[in-house]
């Protein structure tokens, strides 16, 4: 793995070279860089978020939006620094993203795969990945899904919870990790899991709330409240609507997003909230199916017999985990797409299902990851007041981008068959798979 990491750290570095300094990649005229120093001045300066400071994000998005600043919080000394922030993250990213792909039983040649595809998200995201702090929980996400499938489920859903409360989407990780235990027979270690990730969520959310009740509460007002964003899915839906005559959706900027007001908003809402709860039980059905085969006693002798029963017995024990990262990853992609808010770096949680989908031969499933990204790095930052205004081809962008979105979820549920998962516990492709390599 330490010799695949280099080649994709370089390309890796390459890429955010070109979202500093290339165009269209370096685009970044709508950003949140404003908003995060606004926030680490104060912050730095020992005024606490909820309290002194309304913050929207959970507790421990404040370190990840506000570190940097330790460096400065004027205007470019931020920028810099922010960038080189995240790219230890998308570093991150790329490794974990390798260290997934090798104990979902990947030979070297998988991880290599993993991690060049991971390290080629600038060129698919642009700026977006620099000036958001996504790639933090991200990066949560996968350590957690690494410790699960090296069978520390504690600590796995432990840092599921972490990444929550760093950003809530990894919390629909968590029912999919559960489900895949319990479906593996371990109900002692699913229910240890939970009662880990609850505590961590527990202690951090409940010391925000009890340090600062009104001002934690305000943060999740904030969110209850704030109109259909209008990138979102439900938003097209509204829009359809008003095109049908069936009520008016009235564009609104509050929330320091662009929405819409419909008075059909609560219930699509609420549908597209029952299809993502109904979309995370199918995917724990999924992972549930994806039963392990244990390794088989003496591992000495397993590693010795190359290319005996043994250790095509340990190799298919290992792709037992994939069907719980795809179904973990996809009901993330889930999460963006059914959400109320579909904000263009939501794009980013998806960004490793891709990665790992390409390594492990699902490239169906890697080009519409791909399709989803370089659809969100067309139209924002370049289109984005576009959308705003409800231009026709600009909306026309933003439904194909969810569409896409939509083929992820799809294709990821795909992968999940039986039969499918059947073909990646014994190692065998499916017969149209195109060999790439």
């Amino acid at each position: 793995m330490r010799r695949a990491a280099l080649p994709a750290l370089l390309l890796l570095v390459a890429g955010w070279a070109l979202t500093l300094w290339v165009a269209p990649w370096s685009d970044e005229r709508v950003n949140d860089l404003f908003v995060y120093r606004t926030f680490a001045e104060p912050v730095l300066g020992g005024e606490l978020p909820y309290r002194d400071i309304a913050f929207e994000y959970p507790p421990l998005a404040a370190p990840a939006i506000a570190l940097p600043g330790v460096a400065g919080t004027g205007e470019e000394t931020f920028r810099w620094a922010f960038a080189l922030w995240t790219l230890g993250a998308a570093a991150a990213v790329v490794l974990l993203c390798g260290a997934v792909a090798r104990a979902g039983g990947g030979d070297p040649r998988t991880v290599r795969r993993a991690m060049l595809a991971a390290a080629l998200m600038p060129l698919v995201c642009g700026a977006l990945l620099r000036t958001h702090f996504d790639l933090f929980p991200v990066a949560l996400l996968l350590a957690g899904l690494l410790l699960l499938s090296r069978e520390r489920p504690r600590a796995g859903l432990a840092v599921l919870g972490l990444g929550a409360m760093t950003k809530l989407f990894p919390i629909v990780a968590v029912p999919v990790a559960l489900a895949w235990l319990l479906g593996r027979g371990r109900r002692r270690a699913a229910l240890q899991g939970a009662l880990a990730c609850a505590a961590v969520v527990a202690v951090i959310g409940g010391a925000a709330v009890a340090a600062v009740p009104d001002g934690a509460l305000d943060a999740v007002r904030y969110h209850l409240d704030r109109p259909v964003q209008i990138e979102s899915s439900p938003a097209l839906v509204l829009l359809g609507l008003d095109a049908a005559g069936a009520g008016e959706a009235k564009s609104v900027s509050s929330h320091r997003s662009d929405g819409l007001v419909h008075p059909a908003a609560d219930a699509v809402t609420s549908l597209f909230l029952t299809a993502l709860v109904a979309l995370v039980t199918l995917l724990c059905v999924g992972a549930a199916g994806g039963r392990q085969v244990r390794e088989p006693a003496g591992g000495r002798q397993v590693r010795e017999a190359a290319g005996g029963r043994q250790v095509r017995e340990a190799a298919a024990a290992n792709r037992g985990a994939r069907p719980l990262v795809i179904a973990s990853l996809a009901a993330c992609a889930g999460f963006a797409m059914f959400g109320k808010v579909l904000s263009p770096q939501f794009v980013i949680w998806v960004l490793p299902l891709g990665a790992l989908a390409f390594a492990w031969r699902m490239h169906a499933l890697a080009a519409a990851v791909a399709l989803a990204a370089l659809l969100t790095q067309v139209e924002f930052p370049s289109h984005y007041f576009d959308v705003v205004a409800r231009e026709p081809l600009a909306i026309g962008l933003v439904a194909l981008r969810n569409l896409a979105l939509g083929a992820v979820v799809a294709l990821s549920v795909r992968e999940l068959q039986p039969r499918r998962q059947q073909d990646l516990l014994h190692g065998r492709r499916p017969a149209l798979a195109v060999r790439l390599d």
